[in-house]
């Protein structure tokens, strides 16, 4: 009987997942929606997840763990119905222009140039000190605390913007391009090197510079598992002096499979186990909690981790999925008001987007929505980097416009295209 009702779920969920694209695709004319972008790359995570369940050692999938994820698309999707018949009924175009002047302001250009010259001499300074390199405390003193955190974060959204202008004529904007990777590859967190990209390339497929062909989609898988396997090979090699032999490339292949994996069989191992690691609303705001007792002198700061750790088969994790740590931190009618909660700043900022059509605000657009791609992994918006990022574009934006010969009414290249 197990087995029948578990073929049930996974039909109902892929027959709503097909629905709630349908109606997305309708509403906004563009599959570049934040529901398409949290939903489609959960789907083709959970196929894999079933694809290796009781295989390679792995845990068995427990597949009502699928059903938090129908109810909480199915609440996300109603902020998109609402808005998008209002956005119709008050008759704003769904055509969006994007303002592109033609090229990367050279502001950026010179912080760009600034911030990897001095993380080349942190990384200068670091070497032969007390953390080995492609250790998890090298990049947390390297990149992750304090200045050089900032500093860091303060480098994103250039690497997003670098990766929308860069091609024919701007191929010097791969000088900055993989520098910046290579300051978030040793911080040694692969969300924060894959979140960027994933951003530049949406805001790429959004404008058309780039076409979503099947070539295309290839290529951005085999780039993101060669990150991976990148990040894997040098923590094994070079932190743990290991040599490159097949015993290391298939424990790096499992550990790729793994971390893909992990949020969707933490959520299912999870449930089976009843939820012990409960915890509370606050988790889920941590940034802001942390924030205000900044600001109140409060020492106390909330870490947004889980600490319980499951065994997948392989490997441990602590991470649950988007709708799975945010149930898990809330009651029925919490749950459902935080995700239509966010789902309708989401969509009240892609209609900010379409009315402004400026490149800024598009970043901060698809950089929110990297984070919702990541929703097989965990729940992201609980990071302080959700809220400084787009601050960070803004005043970057705000320094744009004040310079001479960047004032909004300059001539400007505008691209067309389907919002």
């Amino acid at each position: 009987m197990g087995g029948f009702q578990d073929i049930v779920i996974c039909v109902v969920f892929l027959l709503e997942v097909v629905l709630l694209s349908y109606i997305e695709i309708k509403a906004w004319k563009t599959i570049y929606t934040p529901l398409n972008i949290l939903m489609l790359p959960y789907v083709m995570i959970l196929l894999l997840s079933i694809s290796i369940s009781g295989n390679m050692g792995f845990v068995e999938f427990h597949y009502p763990s699928i059903v938090i994820w129908c109810c909480g698309l199915l609440l996300f999707a109603i902020p998109s119905m609402v808005l998008s018949c209002v956005v119709q009924k008050a008759g704003v175009s769904l055509e969006g222009r994007l303002r592109d002047d033609g090229g990367m302001p050279g502001v950026l250009v010179f912080i760009a140039v600034a911030v990897i010259m001095l993380f080349a001499f942190r990384f200068y300074s670091m070497l032969g000190g007390a953390h080995p390199l492609a250790s998890d405390e090298f990049g947390e003193e390297f990149a992750g605390k304090g200045f050089w955190g900032h500093l860091r974060q303060l480098a994103l959204p250039i690497l997003i913007m670098a990766i929308y202008y860069v091609g024919k004529g701007r191929m010097w904007l791969w000088l900055i391009i993989v520098p910046i990777i290579a300051v978030a590859f040793l911080y040694q967190v692969k969300g924060w090197v894959i979140i960027p990209c994933l951003s530049g390339i949406m805001l790429r497929l959004y404008t058309g510079k780039t076409r979503l062909t099947l070539s295309v989609m290839l290529y951005v898988i085999l780039g993101a598992l060669l990150i991976f396997a990148a990040s894997y090979i040098l923590a094994l090699t070079v932190g743990e002096d290991k040599e490159l032999g097949e015993d290391v490339i298939f424990f790096i292949f499992r550990n790729i499979v793994h971390y893909l994996t992990s949020g969707v069989l933490g959520l299912s191992v999870d449930m089976q186990n009843g939820f012990p690691d409960v915890g509370g609303f606050e988790l889920l705001v941590s940034q802001v909690v942390n924030l205000f007792n900044v600001v109140t002198g409060n020492d106390d700061l909330i870490i947004p981790l889980n600490e319980l750790y499951y065994n997948t088969g392989f490997n441990l994790t602590n991470v649950r999925s988007f709708f799975g740590t945010i149930y898990i931190n809330t009651g029925y009618l919490s749950f459902a008001l935080l995700v239509m909660f966010i789902s309708t700043c989401m969509y009240l900022l892609k209609i900010a987007t379409l009315k402004c059509g400026n490149l800024f605000m598009y970043t901060i657009y698809f950089f929110e929505c990297g984070l919702l791609f990541m929703g097989w992994f965990d729940y992201y918006f609980a990071s302080l980097t959700a809220l400084e990022l787009p601050c960070i574009i803004l005043v970057f934006w705000l320094i744009v416009y004040i310079l001479p010969g960047r004032r909004a009414g300059n001539k400007s290249v505008q691209t067309v295209m389907s919002a």
